[in-house]
């Protein structure tokens, strides 16, 4: 019977389950949050003007949608290495 008691007075206590949910937005920067405006479509008398244009209009979505993978990266539960930007190469070919 004393061996019962000691055994009894030895073992530990349940484990206690504590639950917390909190809730953790992330923060995006303002920044992402908006796209460069399209460049103004200009009147052109020669071809290489063309080629600017369209060079300043793929630029502009390419930031944007380096700013929106950005902004999923964020989002996701793991996070993703950032997307590394280089000036465009449209824009590189008409210097």
């Amino acid at each position: 019977m004393l061996a019962v008691v000691l055994l009894a007075g030895c073992a530990a206590p349940p484990p206690q389950v504590v639950t917390r949910i909190r809730v953790v937005e992330p923060r995006i920067p303002p920044s992402l949050l908006a796209c460069p405006p399209a460049p103004a479509v200009p009147l052109v008398q020669r071809q290489s003007q063309v080629a600017t244009y369209v060079a300043e209009l793929w630029e502009a979505g390419e930031i944007c949608r380096n700013h929106l993978a950005a902004v999923a990266g964020a989002l996701r539960p793991h996070p993703v290495p950032p997307v590394v930007t280089h000036q465009s190469l449209v824009r590189k070919v008409l210097r």
